[in-house]
């Protein structure tokens, strides 16, 4: 049997900089693509938990190193901007000097992040490792959805997406479960260090399963000021949504940073539109099937982690349970996530992309709104939560895969950035939009009723938010490079 192709052969095969080549048994194995999908689907999850790890861990972070509240949640907070910000930048380079490249070194960062992490004697030197273990996450990030969509063919694109996508929602699921089972047993370090042996199987596996880079966008010098301007938009608009609940929506620091965000937003799509080798091609943008594709991951990403910040505040104000019990209900959301992401491409070949995605985005939301309603009854609210996550797993991975479908190949790991980059934005405005809805509509009452009325109100919403994103995506039409509804899924 002929070896499956392993991208160009290096120039400098005793350079750093050259990528590792499979070992030729791999290579030969007729399976070897889902290989790749594995590596990268430990990854996601991996990357997942880390960011939703330490939710638990505030209250301790607090009491250990006796600081504020507010200044614990930044423990959090600066891993998530750092990713946001650092992305697409990551991205581009990926997409210029190979996928497979960033990825591994990305994970070896991501680990020393996590011992130093682990070992941080303070505060500060804790909030700056996570920054590091951040650049590590990004340059994951930036590369799995390109990776999973170069490694399949077409056919079966989708049902890697599901696959790379359910890892997520995995991670998503575990991160809180596992991160307070650690703070049970052991220390609070523990959070981080548990990352080392499992990231060393996965680099390992990294290394041995993902296929070299094949399309690659011609070497050029990275847009710099392009990078700059873009991280200090995200970054300010990212940290002002965080902390405009707190600090209250008109504030002066909000405020400020909306304007700061606004400015160097409008500068840095006036520069890229100039720039005659941009950070973020305009053309990508051009594409309805990319514009609208964003807009409704976004929209999605929203309406999802609305729902996660309220449901916890709906059970334990609203039906005085603990938040073990809260907890325990919640965990349906992403479970059913990461059962049903993986069959998106069966859906798609049944039903159709369009119809598939717009019926996804209506069932995800009728899901929300069923929660919403029967808060009071738990199975009920269960069940709500499990369609809501259905729907949004299906929904989500056919967006994703109608999105890379217009994307280059030479550019996939800038799509796949410009993908992340979304749900980091739909995270923060949904936890934003949502705790203000929530709060705005009584959900701080020190009455069960009107906090379950609250909770109601802002589902109904959040579940109006998800159609609305099955709209954008089912109405996304332009030209695809690749078909996104696979006809082959048993591949």
């Amino acid at each position: 049997m002929a070896a499956e192709p392993d991208g160009a052969e290096p120039s400098r095969r005793a350079s750093i900089f050259n990528e590792v080549r499979r070992p030729r048994v791999i290579r030969e194995w007729k399976h070897a693509p889902w290989l790749a999908v594995a590596a990268v689907g430990l990854g996601a999850l991996m990357s997942q938990v880390d960011a939703s790890i330490v939710t638990l861990a505030y209250p301790t972070l607090q009491r250990h190193f006796g600081v504020s509240l507010g200044a614990a949640t930044w423990v959090g907070q600066a891993y998530l901007l750092t990713v946001v910000a650092t992305l697409v930048a990551f991205g581009r380079i990926s997409d210029m000097v190979g996928r497979k490249l960033i990825y591994v070194y990305g994970f070896g960062i991501f680990l020393l992040g996590s011992l130093l992490c682990g070992i941080a004697p303070s505060f500060d030197v804790l909030v700056l490792s996570r920054v590091v273990q951040a650049v590590g996450g990004s340059m994951l990030q930036a590369n799995s959805v390109a990776i999973v969509v170069l490694a399949l063919p077409v056919a079966s694109r989708t049902k890697g997406l599901g696959i790379q996508a359910g890892a997520q929602a995995l991670g998503l699921a575990l991160g809180p479960t596992l991160g307070g089972l650690l703070l049970g047993v052991a220390s609070w370090r523990w959070l981080f260090l548990v990352n080392i042996p499992i990231g060393i199987v996965a680099l390992i596996a990294a290394v041995i399963f993902i296929p070299r880079s094949q399309s690659l966008a011609k070497l050029q010098r990275l847009d710099w000021l392009g990078v700059l301007l873009l991280m200090v938009a995200v970054s300010t608009l990212l940290g002002s949504l965080s902390f405009a609940y707190s600090l209250g929506w008109s504030s002066p620091q909000i405020v400020g940073g909306f304007v700061v965000s606004g400015l160097s937003g409008a500068w840095f799509v006036r520069h890229e539109l100039r720039h005659p080798e941009p950070l973020l091609d305009p053309s990508l943008l051009r594409s309805t099937v990319v514009r609208r594709g964003l807009v409704a991951a976004t929209i999605s990403y929203v309406a999802l982690f609305a729902l996660m910040l309220t449901v916890p505040f709906a059970i334990e104000r609203g039906l005085d349970r603990g938040p073990a019990y809260a907890g325990l209900v919640l965990l349906a959301l992403p479970l059913a996530i990461g059962v049903s992401a993986p069959f998106a491409g069966r859906v798609a070949q049944l039903l159709g992309r369009r119809l598939a995605a717009g019926l996804a985005g209506v069932i995800g939301g009728a899901g929300i709104v069923l929660a919403g309603v029967e808060v009071i009854h738990a199975s009920l609210m269960v069940v709500g939560l499990g369609i809501a996550g259905v729907g949004f797993g299906v929904f989500n991975t056919l967006n994703n895969a109608n999105v890379m479908s217009a994307i280059p190949d030479e550019q996939t790991a800038v799509g796949s950035a410009m993908l992340n980059t979304t749900r980091g934005l739909g995270t923060a405005l949904g936890l934003a939009v949502g705790g203000a809805l929530f709060v705005g509509l009584g959900g701080s009452s020190i009455y069960d009723a009107t906090v379950r009325d609250a909770f109601a109100w802002t589902a109904l919403i959040m579940g109006a938010a998800m159609g609305v994103a099955g709209f954008f995506g089912a109405t996304a039409e332009g030209e695809l490079r690749h078909s996104p509804t696979p006809a082959g899924i048993s591949t």
